[in-house]
């Protein structure tokens, strides 16, 4: 996280709790921008798009809950990196990103 310019911290629950909590905390402790994304968040491809375009981000430091600890969440963390970051060729056919009509 030291060498990042932010992190995105992944959760399936809305409240942050253990490690991920520690991962905000120390964020916040040196000023270094975070989000916190969660499944109920809506658009959060978006929201991970407009968050590395506000900060500038050239290197991101990707935390958040384990597999063990919440099932489906590498598959659900893969698919919203993906749609964020690779839009045009996660949708080959499609045009615009997320969020346009």
């Amino acid at each position: 996280m030291r060498d990042s310019d932010a992190t995105i911290i992944f959760t399936l629950d809305a409240e942050l709790t253990g490690g991920s909590k520690r991962t905000a905390d120390f964020a916040e402790k040196h000023k270094k921008p975070f989000l916190h994304v969660h499944r109920g968040m809506y658009q959060s491809e978006m929201a991970v798009q407009q968050f590395i375009s506000a900060h500038g981000v050239k290197m991101l430091n990707i935390a958040g809950s384990r597999e063990s600890k919440e099932p489906g969440i590498h598959d659900w963390v893969k698919d919203v990196l993906t749609r964020s970051l690779f839009w045009s060729e996660a949708n080959p056919n499609m045009i615009g990103g997320p969020g346009e009509g």
